[in-house]
């Protein structure tokens, strides 16, 4: 390489956003083994019925690919809040409600409404990687709550007074940890901030609690849900933000023009109106989190997380030994270099769990 082009990719770097220039790109982890069961990702372990795929197939027929996709997705929006109406029993508009290619798209579109340069987000810790991310790319400084004994309303308010943030995040129930928050402090906290609160439920779906039904009574509360978790989507990329009229109405002024494309507005019409067989599958996995929490309870040298996710999350000085384990057989699991060091294991098919759980046996016999 020359000199000038040498010359040129220093300025390029030199040329970065300081947001951008401070941060990594995400990544993760490498595997160093062939991976015949995957249960890292969180996602669902069923594809979907034969039944539903044939119906996007004669949707897909009928559709001009050549034609770019409405510009704000009105079909799926209307769609959607048929959905909730039904699930809530109350009527949802379509201006209490916006898609985006993932609730990813929609975290960072938050940001990008509220947080100027030097704002503070607040959310808790550990939790989804993302929130930081999208805060500190965006100029904004990141503060943390630990998720500790210390993980009070009291001590969460005089937080919020010293720090004076423009926006909190929670989690619930909590990835990685699985756990969920408390409704009464979340309400709490909402009623007590004036600013956005956006609880982030990605894994309600398995829980036996969440705050969509309060979402009505508080202007500042938000939900935001994925279609990649129960509903077995992760491979069209779809989530949704339910809240005040106001708020969306606001979010909506940062959202993209053709943010989602037409075969992901085509199959998230289809599954919201066929959602049945999802529902089935959801109290097979949470059935299977209990099932394997039990196993998974009987080893004394590490501490489980009661979890309201489809995912378990064990933290103590043998889980590394136990990924290493897992590994060897090809189950591919997440891995926190934290203290004490942990992991994160996805509720998988039953033939999935089982491999799990032969891992296990063996491992407590040489461990």
């Amino acid at each position: 390489m020359s000199n000038n082009q040498k010359d040129k990719e220093k300025i390029i770097k030199e040329m970065l956003r300081d947001e951008v220039r401070s941060i990594s790109p995400y990544y993760g982890e490498e595997d160093d083994f062939e991976v015949k069961i995957n249960l890292a990702g969180n996602e669902s372990p069923f594809d979907l019925p034969a039944k539903i795929k044939d119906k996007f197939i004669n949707e897909f027929q009928k559709t001009d690919i050549n034609r770019y996709p409405e510009i704000y997705s009105e079909k799926i929006h209307q769609e959607l809040a048929d959905y909730l109406s039904s699930e809530l029993n109350k009527e949802v508009s379509t201006k209490e409600v916006i898609i985006g290619n993932g609730s990813d798209e929609l975290l960072d579109i938050l940001i990008r409404t509220f947080v100027e340069k030097g704002d503070i987000v607040l959310s808790q810790a550990p939790t989804f990687s993302m929130y930081r991310y999208f805060s500190e790319l965006g100029g904004g400084i990141y503060e943390e709550i630990p998720l500790d004994k210390d993980f009070t309303i009291e001590n969460i308010k005089a937080k919020i007074d010293r720090l004076q943030p423009k926006l909190i995040f929670f989690c619930s129930p909590n990835n990685p940890t699985g756990e969920i928050l408390a409704k009464d402090l979340i309400l709490s906290i909402t009623e007590y901030f004036s600013g956005p609160v956006i609880v982030d439920e990605a894994y309600a779906d398995f829980s036996k609690e969440d705050l969509m039904a309060q979402v009505e009574n508080h202007a500042n509360l938000a939900v935001t849900r994925t279609f990649s978790k129960a509903f077995g989507l992760a491979g069209i990329r779809l989530g949704y933000l339910y809240g005040n009229s106001v708020l969306v109405e606001e979010l909506k002024k940062v959202l993209k023009p053709y943010n989602l494309n037409t075969l992901t507005d085509i199959l998230g019409c289809i599954v919201l109106n066929n959602n049945d067989i999802i529902k089935e599958r959801i109290e097979f996995i949470k059935k299977e989190r209990e099932r394997v929490f039990e196993h998974l309870k009987s080893y004394s040298d590490w501490d489980l997380f009661p979890s309201e996710a489809n995912f378990i999350y064990l933290e103590g000085k043998k889980t590394h030994l136990f990924k290493k384990a897992l590994n060897q057989a090809g189950i591919k699991i997440r891995s926190y270099n934290t203290k004490p060091a942990a992991i994160r294991i996805t509720i998988g098919s039953e033939e999935e769990n089982d491999a799990v759980l032969r891992v296990l046996e063996e491992f407590k016999q040489n461990n």
